[in-house]
């Protein structure tokens, strides 16, 4: 294992971070462990799915963009035997991804913390994954060809983001709408990843929508509320229920979807 801060790029793109510092720090900071893949719970049944399909004939290693707490490499490593690695920006996340690997009995590969945006690539691994990453950016392009940097040739880049467009943009917006401003929401389409790959010249491998309709893809800002928030709460009490029936999981579109994954090689 490597834990270590590396020298930085000053040919580094300019980015605008839709989240700060503070924000990851306090939410990582806050973190229960051990943080694993649990299938009783409706979103981590649909992602652990899918990703074990799309690594399923990988081999090697797999390097995640913002891993704290490991998590979702982690799984990948104990189902497919993808060694995992991974950037994060906190010190924070990283004493995180690092307790909970020791947690779940893990080894991992190089671990460490730096800018993603100041940081050369010194290596290049098989594949390269970020979850819920790149939506709190508005230079999509770049902050992609970043990913593909760290990527060997004919390697898999895995980009996940939630969805907050349909019925969910609308759920959201009744309970914090200050959460919206930390994503970017034009990136929240199947049509913007196909043209994506055309833009970067990279093969789009798979792309769809998945989770359902999720409810707890949401957070409200405050514990009662108005109302209103207090008729989506009860609302979303009732469909959390209902969703630990598996049937409802490949019930999937656009305006109620709760997640993208699109895959690509390079």
């Amino acid at each position: 294992m490597l834990l270590a801060s590396r020298g930085t790029n000053k040919g580094l793109i300019i980015v605008n971070n839709l989240t700060n510092k503070e924000f990851w720090e306090d939410y990582w900071g806050n973190l229960i462990l051990p943080s694993k893949v649990d299938k009783k719970h409706s979103f981590d049944r649909c992602l652990s799915k899918e990703l074990e399909i799309l690594t399923q004939n990988q081999s090697g290693e797999i390097f995640e963009i913002g891993c704290a707490p490991g998590k979702w490499i982690g799984f990948l490593a104990l189902k497919n035997g993808l060694i995992p690695s991974g950037i994060e920006y906190t010190k924070e996340g990283l004493e995180s991804t690092l307790k909970n690997f020791e947690l779940l009995q893990i080894r991992p590969g190089v671990i460490f913390s730096e800018d993603f945006f100041k940081i050369k690539p010194f290596r290049k691994f098989d594949i390269v994954m970020s979850l819920g990453f790149i939506e709190h950016f508005e230079n999509i392009d770049e902050v992609v060809n970043l990913h593909l940097s760290w990527l060997k040739d004919g390697g898999m880049l895995i980009l996940g983001v939630p969805n907050f467009t349909g019925i969910n943009q609308f759920i959201q917006r009744k309970l914090d709408d200050s959460l919206l401003d930390k994503h970017n929401l034009k990136i929240m389409n199947l049509e913007f990843f196909q043209n994506l790959g055309e833009r970067l010249k990279i093969k789009l491998n798979s792309e769809k929508y998945l989770g359902s309709f999720e409810p707890d893809l949401f957070i409200p800002i405050k514990r009662f509320g108005n109302p209103i928030q207090i008729l989506i709460k009860i609302f979303l009490i009732f469909v959390r229920k209902m969703r630990k029936l598996q049937t409802f999981d490949h019930i999937n579109g656009p305006s109620f979807s709760s997640y993208i994954l699109v895959s690509y090689i390079k």
